[in-house]
């Protein structure tokens, strides 16, 4: 190609991921004197906590009518994570567009064959495990 002539063409492709929305939860006891003061109002006796204890709280919790709010903050947040992925439907897919690029023919199939076999040695790479041996 001239530099001049201006039929330059820019190949961009997308690679994305399956994820999924997930909701993570965390919690933490409230204070001290909170938890306390609930559960001896749920008629628990103060000396079965001796400190507060979450394993000791979450037993209380299963036999009496409190709340996992009455004694914990929880604050909740999403994320995204990588969902399951089927490897079998993937190759499925890769397979059928490598099928696709090979049969047409073109400089620009060509470059794109080329960047597949790079990409597929990249993750063959990235997934394969290597013993400490091997690395060094």
């Amino acid at each position: 190609m001239n530099a001049g002539s201006g039929s330059h063409r820019e190949h961009q492709r997308e690679f994305t991921l399956p994820v999924q929305r997930t909701n993570r939860r965390n919690r933490s006891l409230k204070d001290d004197d909170i938890v306390l003061a609930k559960l001896e109002d749920a008629g628990t006796d103060r000396k079965r906590v001796t400190t507060v204890d979450s394993s000791k709280i979450d037993e209380v919790l299963e036999v009496t009518t409190l709340t996992e709010s009455d004694l914990y903050e929880i604050d909740e947040s999403q994320y995204v994570r990588k969902a399951d992925v089927d490897e079998e439907v993937k190759e499925s897919r890769l397979q059928g567009l490598k099928d696709q690029l090979a049969a047409a023919e073109s400089p620009e199939t060509d470059e794109l064959q080329r960047e597949i076999k790079d990409l597929e040695a990249r993750v063959d790479e990235l997934t394969s495990f290597s013993s400490a041996s091997e690395v060094d």
